[in-house]
């Protein structure tokens, strides 16, 4: 009886090397990424030639993550159904919970690589794949048919992309495409994007969802309030009937719930202030309402128009011009927008909503009497 002895690293990568070298690929035609993971592969006794898939049945086939994916992902295999293509969703684990194909041949294919709901394909159990350096790197990869560690791997080409929750940050899984090796084109990367932007659009929609004790301290206030009342978050807004009368739409949403923080921060919210709507300033208190510790939004009361002095410029006229007319929140928006933060991105590392950031900057262009980005980015530098 003939005893095998496993490969050892050195012999593991050198297997694929020669694999690639006989396929009359260039040795510079591996990227550094790629050639790194083969490293790890070999480093972990991964046999090239021997790689089974891991199987786990038990699916969460309705989690949020497939929740928000799975039309977008639905959407894209079906535009492609004449071709060898599948969309892959995994969670934090690399274990696919998803497939959307757009014909029974792509769905063959996959089945036959183990690209299917169950198999788990991190890269310490199948050796170097997209979605297993997805995961470790939390960016886009592109693993080319060739490029993949495992031979058996090595007849489809995938890229995959890590699904980020837009409003807690938090790494939900990853989305993949996948087809024959001999089918890959630049455009099926591309496609992600498309899945990405859905997925997170998704998700915001579901953040939405006004929290339960904004929602019981409402319908509390209510009972006891005749005039105008909004509850107002960093994603929501509702108001009753007496309210409905002084905002225009829920475009109006942004402005109350800036001007709310901005008077809980600096803890004036029991003081009425001006408050700024589309249809004309308003006199108006705001009350914190919390969740534990977390603030969850605020209820907001509605007085009359405010009374302007004798002899006053009207609202608007006489505005502060400058960078030291600008609020601290804004100071801070501005900053990290000039130094070339979405706003998006801006949102999340302040803690605001896109929503928020938009309206700041609305005030911070009127204020510093500028038109762009550019501008206001040398009036940042020209503070700093």
């Amino acid at each position: 009886m003939e005893i095998v002895a496993a490969p050892t690293s050195g012999s593991a990568l050198q297997r694929v090397l020669d694999r690639v070298e006989e396929s009359g690929r260039p040795p510079h035609a591996v990227p550094d990424p790629i050639h790194r993971s083969w490293e790890r592969c070999a480093g972990a006794g991964i046999d090239p030639d021997h790689v089974a898939v891991p199987f786990e049945p038990d699916v969460e086939a309705d989690s949020r993550l497939s929740w928000a994916a799975g039309p977008a992902m639905t959407a894209v295999s079906e535009a492609l159904a004449d071709e060898p293509v599948a969309l892959l969703l995994a969670d934090q684990r690399g274990h696919v919970v998803q497939r959307a194909v757009g014909s029974t041949k792509a769905a063959d294919v996959m089945d036959g690589i183990g690209a299917a709901p169950g198999f788990v394909c991190r890269e310490e159990l199948v050796g170097t794949n997209s979605i297993g350096l997805a995961l470790l790197t939390s960016s886009l990869n592109v693993v080319r048919g060739f490029e993949h560690y495992a031979d058996n791997l090595t007849v489809v080409s995938c890229a995959s992309a890590p699904v980020v929750h837009p409003a807690t940050g938090q790494r939900l899984g990853v989305v993949n495409i996948t087809s024959k090796a001999g089918a890959f084109h630049a455009a099926l990367p591309a496609l992600l994007d498309r899945v990405l932007a859905e997925t997170r659009a998704r998700l915001s929609e579901e953040h939405g969802v006004p929290s339960p004790e904004l929602r019981a301290a409402f319908l509390s206030a209510r009972r006891k309030t005749k005039g105008p009342l909004i509850a107002v978050s960093s994603n929501t807004m509702f108001f009753n009937t007496a309210a409905g009368a002084t905002l225009s739409s829920h475009l109006d949403r942004a402005a109350v719930w800036a001007w709310a923080e901005q008077q809980i921060h600096s803890h004036q919210g029991a003081a009425e202030a001006v408050l700024p709507l589309s249809q004309g300033p308003r006199l108006a208190r705001a009350v914190p309402v919390y969740d534990g510790a977390s603030l969850a939004g605020a209820l907001v009361t509605i007085g009359p128009s405010p009374t302007p002095a004798p002899n006053a410029i009207p609202l608007g006229d006489a505005t502060a011009r400058g960078w030291s007319s600008l609020t601290e929140a804004e100071r801070n928006i501005a900053q990290q927008v000039a130094r070339g933060l979405t706003n998006r991105e801006t949102a999340a590392l302040l803690f605001l909503s896109p929503h928020t950031v938009d309206y700041h900057l609305r005030q911070i262009y009127r204020k510093l009497a500028v038109q762009s980005r550019v501008e206001m980015a040398r009036v940042v530098d020209a503070n700093h």
